[in-house]
């Protein structure tokens, strides 16, 4: 079970109150703000793993919903520069894309698979 850290609770509150909200679509917890939207050379993108399975994500800034999970790597990394872990919703556990470090700007953002997320409540 995933334990969420009196913050992230905090962030996913005020995530409640927004009208902009995106939401995990298994489980409905919060996840982003579509005033998030983060262009990282555009907002989407289609991106395929070294398995072949094919993604597309969405970029943002903030994602208090997911946590991260696993060690950073720069295997396959989809952005030049930037090391990759999980990004984990918080709520059920679901696998909803990656966060993104890294020493260029932003130094995080998340790219989110846009078929796991939804803005209908």
């Amino acid at each position: 079970m995933l334990q969420k850290s009196p913050d992230a609770k905090l962030e996913t509150d005020e995530l409640e109150d927004s009208d902009d909200k995106i939401m995990c679509a298994r489980c409905g917890q919060p996840v982003t703000r579509t005033r998030w939207a983060l262009s990282m050379d555009g907002h989407e993108h289609v991106f395929f793993n070294p398995a072949g399975i094919v993604f597309r994500i969405n970029c943002f800034a903030e994602a208090p919903g997911a946590t991260d999970q696993g060690a950073p790597s720069d295997e396959f990394s989809w952005f030049k520069g930037y090391l990759w872990n999980f990004a984990i919703c918080t709520g059920c556990g679901e696998h909803l894309g990656w966060r993104f470090t890294g020493a260029s700007d932003p130094p995080v953002f998340f790219g989110l698979i846009k078929g796991r997320l939804t803005n209908v409540g």
